[in-house]
């Protein structure tokens, strides 16, 4: 009869810690099953994000080019961070140069032709006009008097003067940038240049200098 006891609860105990072994494997893969869920949706949550980061980024990026480039316009057009240029044309260029019977009202401008002697060569020049290369003589513009008749053989054109200063080059771009960069003057730009110049069939003269 004992034995038959014995028997009986070792069987209830190991029935009991089978059950206990199944539930606990249970619980286990339902954690597991749960955190690889979880993981997923961490992950589709990270993707969705990244990608309307994604799609937001070209946008942002074009808007802040358009801000960025109506900032540096406006600049460039208030006067405020630089000289108050006025815009020349070939009839006002033409007008300014000297006539063989100059009328009292008439004002010469000083010409300043910023493109390279090599170019000058190949076109010649609006007549009366001086030569300041500003690319291969970038600090032309701020040397002293004295410095910049030595190096280039002619007085710098001064700020101090009733003329008129006009830049020119071939299309503009560097004439602007020129008359920018000069210290103060009645300074004017030629947009046009020498495209405009050459275009209206205007007067040249050949260059004399050093290529």
């Amino acid at each position: 009869m004992v034995a038959s006891l014995q028997f009986v609860a070792r069987r209830s105990a190991a029935a009991i810690t089978s059950t206990a072994t199944r539930a606990s494997a249970r619980q286990t893969l339902s954690a597991t099953s749960l955190q690889r869920e979880a993981l997923s949706v961490a992950s589709r949550g990270l993707s969705s994000v990244t990608q309307r980061r994604s799609s937001l980024a070209p946008t942002w990026s074009k808007n802040t080019q358009s801000t960025l480039r109506l900032r540096k316009e406006v600049r460039w057009n208030s006067g405020e961070s630089g000289p108050v240029l006025r815009q020349w044309g070939f009839e006002d260029i033409n007008a300014s140069l000297p006539a063989s019977t100059p009328s009292p009202s008439h004002t010469p401008v000083i010409l300043i032709d910023v493109r390279e002697p090599a170019e000058l060569t190949g076109t010649g020049i609006i007549p009366n006009a001086i030569n300041i290369p500003l690319a291969s003589q970038p600090d032309a513009l701020y040397l002293t008097p004295d410095e910049f008749e030595t190096r280039f053989g002619f007085p710098k054109p001064s700020a101090d003067t009733e003329q008129q200063i006009v830049f020119y080059c071939k299309a503009g771009v560097r004439a602007r940038r020129g008359a920018v960069g000069s210290s103060g003057g009645r300074l004017g730009v030629y947009d046009g240049s020498w495209l405009d110049w050459e275009r209206h069939g205007g007067k040249t003269e050949r260059w004399d200098g050093d290529a």
